[in-house]
């Protein structure tokens, strides 16, 4: 039930919009059905399908490779990880360790060659950690770099070509 406000407002305190009756909302008395253990149990879940399809927004490409790279952290730690994405901007590692509370890597990333019999080629980049997850999915960590510096300019370049 709802009650009308009737009082007076104070002199000076009047609201600038004319009050207007409000209505009561509707209620809803539907009860919704009860589903029992024996209703589903010979029913298979059914897949999630929302119809949304993932789109990303990145302005760079970044193809999704698994390019080995070794990693020195703050000068003095040298990890083995993988590198998942890769843009001219920065990529993401994943590895065991978390690097949350580091911030300057130098990464040795291992370009596979075009054909087995070239030798593998190794950028040599400098970068700043971005940002450090947990990925349960890789059951590993995930970081987030920018690239800062590239040692060599050719690397740049093919870095570039490989990305279009």
């Amino acid at each position: 039930m709802v009650e009308e406000n009737t009082s007076d407002v104070p002199p000076g305190n009047s609201p600038e919009v004319p009050q207007e009756d409000i209505e009561a909302a509707p209620v809803v008395t539907e009860e919704a059905p009860v589903v029992t253990k024996a209703d589903t149990a010979d029913k298979a879940p059914a897949a999630a399908t929302n119809g949304v399809k993932f789109t990303e927004t990145h302005d760079t490409p970044h193809p999704h490779f698994k390019w080995h790279a070794e990693v020195l952290v703050d000068g003095h730690d040298v990890y083995d990880v993988l590198v998942k994405d890769i843009s001219m901007k920065g990529l993401n590692l994943v590895l065991d360790h978390n690097l949350q509370n580091s911030k300057l890597v130098k990464l040795h990333v291992h370009v596979p060659p075009p054909t087995s019999s070239s030798p593998h080629h190794v950028l040599e980049i400098s970068g700043k950690i971005t940002s450090t997850v947990y990925d349960s999915a890789e059951e590993s960590f995930r970081s987030g770099v920018i690239f800062t510096e590239f040692t060599l300019e050719s690397d740049r370049a093919l870095l570039q070509s490989l990305l279009s």
